[in-house]
């Protein structure tokens, strides 16, 4: 076999607590390697290479990821190794990485991930198979290895997307286009909060529930006046002494006066409800901090009856 014969041994010396171990890690992944149990040899040589990383491991390693079906995992590999071999200055290792390399060129597969201009949110992370991918290589074709990969999309404040798929051929080219994530608990596109309902359903019901106040509060004036008619007409058949019809203008000017107070705190109450909704409720923009608003109503008796008052203060 050729590559027994070019790295036979890891053909670097190098000094160092971990040489022992990465040497023993290496003999068994060449015994593992020549039983061709390549799931169980390649993790040994990248541990073996990880602790001293010699030329002959590295080629080592791509022949493994070869022999297993990775194929854009041992392009990548090779690549590397020709780096370090051209650097040793090991012609046959230069040679053998080359030929590797233009072999496994023919049969890779590649992934295009498109992720659009709108898109591209503010800590957008997009990753393959959980290794996140930089921004510099969307839109890039990308050699893959066979079998199932995962895409997913994600950042903060958003939904995630994710979207899976199956390289069963060699020379098989995916395209996965990232979209727009929809925005998660209770924020915009942006990422800023949403006013529960939306600013223009909230400022409807404030007007609606202020309106419903004003219309009580005049039914409310209208007893307060008519409280005041019926104990006028109490007291005018009270002059030369209370008769029946006098006690019975009483008793419907009480009525009227208590039931002019319900409906006066009911629609004072309502008003402020309304009012409140309407200041609060925004623009349906990112509005600036404003300084705190109150809105005040109150009853104001008259010689005739009684008026609303009503004041906004900013």
């Amino acid at each position: 076999m050729l590559l027994t014969t070019l790295v036979a041994g890891r053909a670097r010396a190098q000094a160092g607590e971990n040489q022992g171990a990465a040497q023993a890690l290496y003999d068994e992944a060449r015994k593992l390697a020549s039983a061709k149990d390549f799931a169980a040899a390649c993790p040994k040589f990248k541990a073996s290479y990880d602790m001293d990383p010699a030329g002959g491991t590295l080629l080592n390693l791509a022949d493994c990821y070869e022999n297993e079906g990775k194929t854009a995992l041992a392009w990548t590999t090779f690549k590397d190794a020709l780096v370090a071999a051209q650097q040793d200055g090991n012609q046959p290792r230069v040679e053998f990485a080359k030929a590797h390399i233009a072999s496994l060129e023919q049969s890779l597969a590649y992934l295009t991930l498109d992720v659009p201009n709108d898109a591209r949110l503010d800590g957008l992370v997009v990753s393959i198979d959980g290794a996140p991918l930089a921004s510099a290589a969307w839109g890039v074709a990308l050699p893959v290895d066979p079998g199932k990969h995962v895409v997913r999309a994600e950042a903060k404040g958003h939904e995630p997307f994710e979207r899976s798929f199956e390289v069963s051929k060699a020379g098989q080219r995916e395209a996965v286009s990232v979209p727009l994530l929809a925005a998660s608990g209770g924020a915009d596109a942006s990422g800023a909060p949403k006013p529960v309902g939306g600013g223009h359903t909230v400022r409807t019901i404030g007007w609606i529930t202020g309106g419903a106040g004003v219309v009580v509060l005049g039914v409310g004036g209208y007893f307060g006046l008519k409280a005041f008619s019926d104990w006028g007409d109490r007291n005018d058949a009270c002059k030369g002494g209370c008769t029946p019809e006098a006690k019975a203008a009483g008793s419907r000017a009480s009525d009227a006066a208590t039931l002019s107070t319900v409906l006066f705190a009911v629609g004072v109450g309502a008003v402020g409800v309304g009012a409140g909704l309407i200041l609060t409720s925004g623009s349906g923009e990112q509005t600036k901090a404003a300084a705190p608003r109150t809105f005040e109503a109150g009853v104001v008796p008259t010689p005739g009856g009684a008026i609303i008052d009503m004041r906004q203060t900013w």
